[in-house]
């Protein structure tokens, strides 16, 4: 009877550890979307009702239960697009993506960060993202494929203005430019500044559609910027961008 109550008790366990590491792995998948606050209102629905019935209350429970099978067929209708896109994003992963090495990732950095630099002294405009773990198959294709080996001299000469690759976005994998002249989706968040120019969007939509690090250099002022999640930091120092690309880079390991 006690190895029955033991049993039972350790699958009790197992079953909360495994639904909490669930609902923490949406959640970081979902931050910084509307459905984030979605998900925690549904979290809220969750825990109540498993409090009311540990305390025996069959009427708030039936209640709470029927009010719960509604609120999801209501998500689904109202967060269709999101739902969607969620989804979409959950494919594009590569699950046997093969990391590269801490050596070749810093020595990426540095040469991203120091092209950024020097675009940003000569107020030259560049759009440039840095895969992480999802695909970018899709807008690698909608580029001109390169498959050079990276270094800041060359992604100075592709952003120079009035040669061929300069307009669109090039995506780095690795220690390797994979394409330039790409195609990445403008944001379509209805908040943002309206000075915002269109690298900007794109880098945001980007950001919004993959987990990709998007660094942007603004022809008009010079200032560099980095979108990670939907999320723009701008005005960024040289410095400060490769000690929150080591952060983001670092997450991966």
């Amino acid at each position: 009877m006690n190895v029955a109550v033991g049993l039972l008790h350790w699958r009790s366990i197992i079953e909360i550890l495994v639904l909490w590491a669930a609902v923490y792995s949406i959640f970081l998948f979902l931050k910084g979307t509307k459905a984030a606050y979605l998900l925690r209102g549904t979290f809220i629905l969750m825990v109540s009702l498993m409090i009311f019935q540990l305390l025996g209350f069959p009427v708030l429970t039936r209640l709470l239960a029927y009010f719960f099978a509604f609120f999801l067929i209501f998500v689904v209708i109202i967060f269709q697009p999101e739902l969607r896109e969620g989804l979409i994003r959950l494919g594009r992963r590569h699950f046997f993506y093969i990391e590269p090495k801490k050596e070749e990732i810093e020595q990426a950095l540095k040469e991203i960060v120091s092209a950024a630099a020097e675009l940003s002294k000569n107020k030259i405009g560049a759009l440039i993202a840095l895969r992480r773990q999802m695909v970018l198959k899709g807008y690698i294709e909608s580029g001109i494929m390169l498959n050079a080996d990276l270094s800041a001299e060359l992604l100075q000469n592709i952003f120079f203005p009035a040669t061929p690759l300069h307009d669109g976005g090039v995506i780095i994998e690795g220690g390797k430019v994979s394409a330039a002249s790409c195609l990445f989706p403008l944001s379509e968040n209805t908040n943002l500044a309206k000075n915002l120019g269109m690298r900007h969007r794109a880098a945001l939509g980007l950001s919004e559609h993959s987990d990709a690090l998007v660094v942007v250099v603004s022809e008009e002022n010079g200032s560099i910027s980095l979108a990670i999640n939907g999320q723009l930091t701008q005005e960024l120092k040289a410095q400060d961008l490769l000690t929150i690309l080591r952060g983001q880079m670092s997450k991966n390991a």
